[in-house]
């Protein structure tokens, strides 16, 4: 082996290793971005530590909360109302996170496990409850300006369980005219949606339907899986939900700004 090809062996490696030194300092990065989100959440979701987190284009989306549009601003305004609202206290556990780098090195897939312990208000009283939640993150990473931040997250709940009850008596809230219901639906078959007054909106049988005066709507799913199914029947998307029965308030002077005039990050789909 010449003295030349021995120089470019060297060069080769160390462009390998200067890549991967890279690669792996981006995926610690991104790590702590999952940390700090946990952090930021765990203190009221507070808009002001959430906002540097997400790009300007980001969205936020869970089944039965809706999906947060408006980049950082919405994101961060839409957990805020979702604090206050839903959620009075937490501690997030993001476990075994995993990144996977695109082509170009400026973007990145992530999903983690969620295990939380939170106070959320009882369905039924309004009183607070001592509850579990367990559900994975999919994400999106993007470097922007040569920090990481969430360009997309997807939260997919498992459970949310009263601590008193456990997920196996009861994995979710009822369903209620406030409240959406949380339901594995198979493909194929076809399912019948109520659209309720004071009582609610709600799955019903043939027999329900053949005696109901109120609005009955047939419809199936393409995938089987958890859905959240309208109980309030006000969703843009019925019969499954959007996050309207939240009625959330975004606070904008939170970040220092005035509300848009426009239709903004306040709307769920």
């Amino acid at each position: 082996m010449t003295t030349d090809t021995m120089d470019l062996d060297i060069v080769a490696e160390l462009a390998a290793l200067r890549a991967q030194v890279a690669r792996l300092t981006a995926k610690d990065e991104i790590c702590d971005l999952v940390t700090t989100y946990a952090r930021s959440c765990d203190v009221g979701n507070d808009p002001v530590l959430l906002r540097p987190l997400f790009t300007d284009d980001a969205t936020w989306t869970c089944k039965g909360f809706g999906t947060f549009h408006g980049g950082g601003d919405g994101c961060a305004l839409g957990l805020k109302a979702v604090a206050g609202e839903k959620i009075w206290w937490s501690l997030h556990n993001m476990i075994s996170v995993q990144i996977t780098f695109d082509a170009s090195g400026e973007e990145a897939t992530g999903f983690w496990y969620l295990w939380e312990a939170a106070t959320i208000p009882n369905e039924h009283t309004g009183e607070a409850e001592a509850c579990w939640i367990g559900g994975t993150y999919d994400a999106r990473f993007r470097r922007d300006g040569g920090t990481w931040k969430f360009s997309a997250i997807e939260l997919k709940l498992n459970m949310a369980s009263s601590y008193s009850e456990g997920w196996v008596k009861k994995r979710w809230p009822d369903g209620t005219p406030s409240q959406p219901y949380f339901l594995d639906l198979k493909p194929g078959e076809t399912y019948l949606w109520r659209q309720g007054g004071r009582e609610g909106s709600r799955l019903v049988t043939e027999a329900e339907a053949a005696e109901s005066p109120k609005k009955v709507t047939a419809f199936t799913v393409a995938e089987p899986g958890l859905q959240a199914i309208c109980g309030c029947g006000y969703s843009k998307s019925k019969p499954f939900c959007d996050g309207s029965h939240l009625n959330l308030k975004y606070d904008w002077s939170l970040l220092g700004k005035s509300a848009p005039d426009q239709t903004g990050p306040g709307d769920t789909a």
